[in-house]
């Protein structure tokens, strides 16, 4: 169905702009983070111990696994082929980290490790919750 493919790439669109173009990522400081965890913590110290609201906390680490569970459905709209396990998986490894790298380069964002798990869990569950639908052909059956 051609609205699907539209609302993928619609997708894909938004995803762009939340990562790279987005009026938050203008002035956003660039630090780069190699502690697992670390930010995480820091937002629910703020929470629990400083008492900040959840709002931060939500965005960012709800938002950043929400924001990758469509990306491989919306890629099998897309290009109506299979995904394996081992492309999820490799993707999940190397797309985070791609984005992680361009928006400290292009000083719009932090090279944060916690967002890197983050989007790599968000891939993975988006794979996982995809490939077990009924009637979805996203991949090959396999044994847990």
């Amino acid at each position: 169905m051609p609205w699907r493919k539209f609302l993928a790439i619609f997708y894909w669109a938004i995803l762009i702009y939340l990562l790279f173009f987005a009026f938050f990522r203008q002035g956003t400081n660039t630090e780069i983070n190699l502690i697992p965890f670390k930010s995480i913590s820091e937002l629910t110290y703020n929470i629990f111990v400083l008492g900040n609201d959840w709002t931060h906390w939500i965005i960012n680490v709800i938002g950043n696994i929400v924001v990758f569970i469509p990306i491989l459905p919306s890629m099998h709209i897309i290009f109506q082929k299979r995904i394996s396990f081992l492309f999820a998986f490799l993707l999940g490894m190397i797309l985070p980290i791609l984005v992680e790298v361009l928006q400290y380069v292009f000083q719009i964002g932090s090279a944060d490790i916690d967002d890197f798990i983050l989007n790599f869990i968000g891939l993975m569950l988006g794979y996982f919750l995809f490939s077990q639908s009924i009637n979805s052909n996203f991949s090959e059956p396999h044994t847990v």
